[in-house]
């Protein structure tokens, strides 16, 4: 009775109307991370459940069950809802909480943890009339460094962190990754087109890890004529949806 509401995911996902949008970035990271036969999952700021739905998804052959914390209760209905129709309810539960006081299971509880957390600094950039949408561009509650910070606290000593987050930005993410004793393992720049900077990046990190980083090959969202490459659906399938 899910197979339809799967097979057109993320087409059909509930959003609340006044509140942040999930972007391309979201689809691509559900993409990106790898896991093992049974892995604990948690998903900081996770909005309408979208990563946790595209990485079961995914990983159907998979024991994989995910935390989605989300500070929004309208967001919180909306992923609540998402899980419930794609038949999730068993592997994916949805927190409603603070990623500023981690206080929703004990340190070290997950084998991976994702984020695609606001990505600027609160006064960089137009603000939004929407306060729940400001909330998710701008670092408002929790900043880039308070991510990290969690995500370290809760994952296990060898686990690994994924978090997608601007190109720009970079150095400031990498600096705050090592300085919480997460060594970056694997990274994939996201370009619009092939002849653009690339905006976007995605990044693996473990913890307590040892220094060796992989730069994997790019994702080329867009040909010359606005079509989206073969290559970059071939990667993630979602966003050809």
């Amino acid at each position: 009775m899910f197979e339809e509401a799967r097979n057109y995911f993320p087409r059909g996902l509930v959003q609340p109307e006044s509140g942040f949008r999930f972007s391309t970035d979201s689809l691509l990271i559900s993409c990106f991370v790898s896991v093992s036969k049974r892995t604990r999952i948690l998903d900081l700021g996770t909005g309408c459940g979208v990563i946790p739905l595209g990485i079961m998804l995914c990983h159907p052959d998979k024991e994989l069950t995910v935390t989605g914390l989300e500070i929004n209760p309208e967001m919180v209905a909306a992923a609540e809802d998402n899980v419930r129709k794609l038949g999730f309810n068993e592997e994916v539960g949805i927190v409603q909480g603070n990623v500023c006081i981690p206080d929703f299971a004990p340190a070290g509880s997950y084998d991976l943890v994702i984020s695609n957390p606001p990505y600027r600094g609160e006064g960089r950039g137009k603000a939004c009339p929407d306060e729940s949408r400001n909330k998710a561009r701008f670092e408002v509650d929790c900043d880039l460094d308070a991510f990290v910070a969690t995500a370290s606290r809760m994952v296990r000593n060898r686990g690994r962190v994924c978090f997608v987050f601007l190109a720009e930005r970079l150095a400031e993410l990498i600096r705050s990754f090592t300085s919480h004793k997460l060594e970056p393992k694997r990274m994939k720049f996201i370009h619009g087109r092939f002849d653009s900077p690339s905006k976007v990046v995605m990044i693996e990190a473990v913890k307590g890890g040892k220094p060796g980083l992989i730069m994997e090959a790019p994702v080329i969202l867009f040909e010359k004529d606005n079509s989206l490459t073969s290559s970059s659906i071939e990667y993630c399938p979602f966003i050809a949806k």
